[in-house]
């Protein structure tokens, strides 16, 4: 019995430290607090712009979510005879080794003045050299109201596409959507050409097409633009499209989709969704896009609208698929080829609930709100979202803190540096009030130190009620200032194994319908039943995908034809290793995960969002809801089992089992405290390393926390066991 529980403990052990060691690159939406993104990847980087106002400004990073940290660098202030007012959705272009921004701007006070420009760099960095104005670029046989401009190259030319009217009546209303070729990357041939008009029936509220923006792929070349006004909640994406080896001045080579490809999903509270910009992956084999969108359901054209990524797949007749907005606060996986990023230290990036230590009370977002400027303070434990954090190292040596409830990041209002300012949330946005730093202060608790002010974290007035508020203030020393940082793990990659796989929105696992082992046997979700039938065993299939295998029949997750098409079965085939069997498993947050088909960028989801046995398991497009996020937690198999005290061959093997107890700081370096109700006989402790070598052994007696001196260990991977008469659960530890 030894043997076999301490071959099982190996290998629980070094799939632990696999996973510590190796992890999927992700990013959490939003990734700024500007509208009308701009992103291209050149040179190692990502450029990002949106509208500020007065100025042209970008923040340059190596990741997506590396974005959220960068400062957002002035690079052009206008001069005499410039245009001084509104500066909106700039967009940058190299034509001919240069870098070129067109942005759009007025002379005057009033956006009926409207006009697009141009600037240049000659470096190769567009953050350094100088940005030389060019002047403003327009059709000098209809001089009026632009904006939006953006560049198409093809065939050797280059066009340029923009939103303007059709006549000077000093108005900006109707928006058009037009195109003229360029005789220079600043100057325009004279003669434009109307390619669309808001004339549909769900483009009537606003009078508005503008934004345009293209994407080429499968000889065809799409223009997708945002329809309707960006103050009301019908703000959306509609699409034309030509074969690429036609004249695109021609407006007949041009065909309008009849409906929108994208649009709100109230589901996940994303609302107005529009004015995007394409970009493509740091290996240049995915296609992506920038979007903003609000919280308001009402719409709104305001401060409140945020930058938001995902990913564009591709439909069978070689159209874009954008699916839906996704949830913001949730992990994604992050375009392929990007840069690792930064660890820390003394924290460990991970997701964490932080507790105070005065109070014993976790930091809450006031509300579970996902608005910019909702308010954080104490509150009793209820292990909801809002009160979950993600903690991200920044390239600077500080930490970025973003709640799981929605995405926005912890910050000092109004980035004061004063004793008493308000802590809120907010939009990422690089500035220094939103990156703090961890001190150690002992006892497994932390000051945390914002890098703006240099003042700590504080209670007001050390209050242990529920909502007592979050503000900073001179570090004293007290225990409302000191703060635990309980581990709730890291994204972890996803690694082969036997899994059982349950559904978030249902608590049911996933059933090989009727125990059939027939090829075309349908997928479904059933109470668990701890047989066959739901255990899958997942299987690398060594170009980052997964085929999921039955234990029941040996047969694997199969798409019916390779369909594409939202609401297409799920169901088991023989193995072939083509993509409709091939899926990507990506953290999701809080220990979920996402299973996307290869084949069709559709994800496993709950049909119906249902609660019910017996539900049926389909692929739709991936937005991010409970029916689309599963838990995978690793079952009994001849060479993932143990069996030992109180412990049957049926066990489901989980790094911590409900039971009330609590063991931090984790990771440590000296001393770990363990909370919890050890009984009237007390408990012991033991420490195991991945080879399952006992490194330790502690005695609890009766009590309600105990502390265990760790010094000495070596750095690494652990499991710490805690037995409490017929009970035992296990912690993994990390030691530094």
């Amino acid at each position: 019995m030894k043997n076999i529980y301490s071959i099982a403990l190996t290998l629980v052990l070094a799939s632990c430290m696999a996973a510590v060691q190796v992890q999927a690159q992700s990013f959490v939406n939003p990734i700024s607090d500007l509208a009308d993104p701009f992103i291209t990847y050149h040179n190692g980087h990502y450029y990002y712009t949106g509208t500020t106002g007065g100025n042209i400004s970008m923040r340059r990073a190596t990741t997506l979510e590396g974005l959220k940290a960068a400062p957002l660098q002035v690079i052009f202030t206008p001069g005499a005879g410039q245009p001084t007012h509104f500066y909106w959705a700039p967009e940058m272009f190299r034509i001919d080794n240069k870098w070129y921004i067109y942005f759009s701007a007025s002379l005057t006070n009033s956006t009926n003045d409207m006009r697009t420009w141009v600037l240049e760099n000659t470096s190769s960095d567009p953050m350094s050299g100088t940005w030389i104005f060019k002047g403003r670029i327009y059709d000098t046989s209809n001089d009026l109201w632009a904006i939006d401009g953006t560049v198409l190259h093809l065939s050797g030319t280059h066009y340029f596409i923009w939103s303007g009217v059709d006549y000077n009546a000093n108005i900006d209303k109707p928006q058009r959507i037009y195109i003229a070729s360029m005789s220079n990357p600043w100057t325009l041939a004279p003669g434009r050409t109307l390619l669309s008009s808001p004339t549909l029936s769900w483009e009537n509220n606003g009078s508005v097409n503008e934004g345009p923006e293209v994407i080429r792929k499968n000889g065809k070349v799409f223009l997708v633009y945002s329809a309707n006004g960006c103050w009301t909640p019908d703000y959306k994406l509609g699409m034309l499209t030509m074969n690429d080896n036609l004249d695109p001045m021609n407006t007949g080579n041009w065909f309008k989709h009849p409906n929108p490809v994208f649009q709100s999903n109230a589901s996940v509270a994303a609302y107005g969704p529009g004015h995007h910009f394409f970009f493509t992956s740091p290996n240049g084999t995915e296609d992506w896009f920038a979007y903003h969108a609000t919280t308001n359901a009402s719409g709104a054209c305001d401060a409140s609208r945020t930058t938001r990524a995902q990913r564009i797949t591709w439909n069978s007749d070689g159209t874009p698929n954008f699916g839906v907005p996704v949830e913001t606060g949730m992990k994604q996986q992050a375009p392929a080829g990007e840069a690792g990023l930064p660890g820390g230290s003394p924290v460990a990036n991970g997701i964490y609930k932080i507790v105070v230590r005065s109070s014993n009370k976790p930091l809450d977002v006031a509300g579970c709100s996902i608005e910019k400027g909702a308010n954080v303070h104490q509150w009793d434990d209820d292990n909801v979202d809002c009160q979950k954090w993600h903690v991200q190292a920044t390239n600077d040596g500080y930490y970025m803190i973003t709640s799981l409830q929605g995405g926005m990041v912890l910050e000092v209002a109004n980035c004061s540096n004063s004793n008493a300012a308000n802590v809120q949330m907010w939009a990422p946005n690089g500035a220094d009030c939103q990156k703090w730093s961890f001190v150690d202060v002992g006892g497994g608790f932390y000051r945390i130190l914002s890098k703006q002010s240099g003042k700590a974290l504080d209670i007001q007035f050390g209050g242990n009620n529920n909502g007592a508020n979050l503000q900073q203030y001179d570090y004293l020393g007290n225990h409302q200032q000191h703060f635990r940082l309980d581990w709730l793990g890291t994204e972890e990659a996803m690694g082969p194994g036997v899994y059982r796989i349950i559904s978030r929105q249902s608590q049911l696992a996933m059933d090989l319908a009727g125990c059939n082992s027939n090829n075309g046997t349908n997928i479904a979700q059933w109470t668990w039943l701890n047989n066959n039938c739901q255990r899958w065993n997942v299987e690398d299939t060594g170009d980052g995908y997964f085929m999921i295998r039955s234990q029941e029949s040996g047969r694997v997750l199969d798409v019916p034809g390779c369909s594409d098409q939202p609401g297409a079965n799920i169901q088991q085939w023989d193995a072939y290793s083509n993509d409709c069997q091939k899926f990507s498993i990506q953290p999701a947050g809080n220990g979920f995960y996402s299973i996307i088909n290869k084949s069709s960028g559709l994800a496993v989801d709950v049909d119906g969002c249902s609660t019910v046995p017996g539900a049926n398991i389909q692929q739709w497009t991936y937005w991010g809801g409970d029916c689309q996020l599963w838990k995978f937690e690793r079952v009994n198999t001849s060479s993932a089992r143990i069996a030992h005290r109180g412990v049957n061959n049926d066990t489901i093997i989980k790094e911590e089992t409900k039971i009330s107890l609590k063991v931090y700081p984790n990771p440590t370096n000296d001393f770990i405290q363990v909370l919890g109700n050890f009984g009237q006989r007390g408990a012991e402790a033991v420490l195991y390393d991945v080879m399952s070598h006992e490194v330790a052994r502690w005695s609890i007696a009766k009590s309600k926390e105990i502390r265990l001196d760790i010094r000495g260990t070596s750095p690494g991977i652990y499991l710490l066991q805690i037995i409490n008469g017929e009970t035992t659960t296990g912690h993994r530890l990390v030691i530094r």
